[in-house]
């Protein structure tokens, strides 16, 4: 075959996406806590932007010093600094972590020197759930101990609280929470050491043949045994809240359910006016330049908030619209899917994706994610349409009434709802299952 070189004109369709339209798409995708970070961040490189968000924070300098107006200060209470009325470093609040505790306690204890050294060393190294997972060796190398020291050490930290804080596998710290409750029963140590996985799965015969022990004496143990902690650090660690801000709220207007955009005076953007005035007064070209390059950059993000603001209040309205019987009569939730409100809408369904993702609705009912809305479909023997969230009540119900000594598998679950006309395959009843929190059927049994 001859090969040839010549020249050819096509057409072909190519997607260009500029980075306007990029940077705006990532607005819309943000949360509320999101994008009032990245604007922020803009303002610190952008001095054409003004930012102002109202963050509901207390001015504790005008708090105190209007306080002190009013009430007799004895200053002998307070740290005094000569350049300023107070120390405000002495208002910062502090976290009182598990570790803090565990130091607390070391602290106090008439030990040497070494092993409080060798102790405040084991409690940094803890994992989250508070087991000491570091190799004992490595240790004993590091500060030239024996192994003897470094186990008395160890010994020092099971004594702490909370019970179990500090043991090397789930056994050691079920059996130290044990021995915290004045429980030393070696058959029942045996059988955690030994068996655990027995435990777990509920095998009450084959323990009860293996320990020598009445079915009763077993299921006492285990029932013991589950009231137990296997993460002891979460039983004094702090964690961190995190708070849904609302996009939209829900009013009535003339009876019917209506979304606002909330509280959008919570964050307020617009163009630094020094800035302003300067480029109507100046004549250096490098400082004009300089300053429409970044009023172009400042006015494309207050146009993309705002844009965000109204595609999600659009979408947050349609939502309604599909869901009247849910909003306006306390009725259920039909499916809806995001393909039909991007028709209704004439967007793409990435937009209506990006539009409700990490936005939250508040209604008299709540405050929900706007992708709650959104229902995959089923119909059922009658041919009427059933939402998936109307199964999941469903499901909800059948496992709450459930025999909890005789728990219902996912196929019997899914036997009970053929029954009332539902067809539903046995592994979406387990994905329903798992999205409402419950555990499998052997995991669900109470003895």
């Amino acid at each position: 075959m001859a090969l040839t070189n010549k020249i050819e004109q096509r057409q072909t369709q190519k997607l260009s996406i500029s980075n306007r339209i990029v940077q705006s798409l990532k607005v819309l995708n943000m949360g509320r806590h999101e994008l009032e970070e990245a604007v922020e961040r803009e303002s610190e490189c952008n001095p054409l932007l003004e930012v102002n968000i109202d963050k509901n924070e207390v001015d504790w300098e005008k708090y105190f010093l209007d306080e002190r107006k009013t009430i007799n200060f004895d200053r002998n209470n307070v740290e005094y600094n000569d350049e300023h009325d107070f120390n405000f470093e002495n208002l910062t609040p502090s976290v009182y972590s598990i570790y803090d505790s565990l130091y607390a306690q070391i602290n106090i204890m008439d030990i040497s020197k070494m092993k409080k050294k060798i102790c405040k060393y084991l409690i940094d190294s803890l994992d989250k759930d508070g087991y000491l997972r570091e190799d004992e060796s490595t240790i004993v190398r590091k500060f030239g101990i024996s192994k003897y020291f470094l186990e008395e050490c160890i010994e020092i930290l099971h004594g702490l609280e909370p019970a179990g804080i500090g043991a090397r596998n789930l056994q050691e710290c079920i059996i130290l929470q044990l021995r915290h409750c004045g429980i030393n029963n070696k058959k029942l140590e045996d059988m955690i050491n030994c068996d655990i996985n027995l435990i777990a799965n509920l095998s009450i015969q084959q323990l009860a043949t293996k320990y020598r022990l009445t079915k009763e004496e077993v299921v006492e143990f285990i029932e013991f045994i589950k009231s137990l902690e296997p993460k002891p650090a979460d039983m004094s660690s702090e964690k961190a809240t995190v708070y849904a801000y609302p996009d939209v709220y829900v009013e009535k207007v003339d009876g019917k359910s209506v979304a606002k955009a909330y509280n959008e005076k919570k964050m307020q953007l617009g163009v630094n006016s020094y800035y302003k005035n300067l480029l109507l007064s100046t004549d250096d070209t490098e400082t004009k330049k300089y300053i429409k390059e970044k009023l172009n950059s400042a006015q494309k993000l207050i146009n993309d908030v705002s844009e965000r603001s109204t595609t999600v209040v659009n979408i947050a309205n349609s939502i309604i619209d599909a869901q009247r019987d849910y909003f306006d009569k306390d009725g259920d939730l039909k499916p809806l899917m995001m393909t039909e409100l991007a028709e209704k809408l004439n967007c793409h369904v990435s937009t209506i994706s990006r539009g409700v993702s990490d936005k939250y609705m508040l209604t008299e009912k709540g405050m929900y994610e706007l992708k709650d809305f959104f229902t995959n479909a089923y119909e059922n023997e009658d041919g009427d349409v059933v939402s998936s969230n109307s199964i999941k009540v469903k499901i909800k119900s059948i496992i709450d009434n459930e025999n909890k000594k005789k728990p219902l598998s996912d196929k019997k679950i899914e036997d009970l709802l053929k029954e009332d006309g539902i067809d539903i395959a046995r592994r979406t009843v387990a994905k329903y299952r798992e999205e409402l929190g419950f555990l499998g059927s052997s995991k669900r049994k109470q003895l």
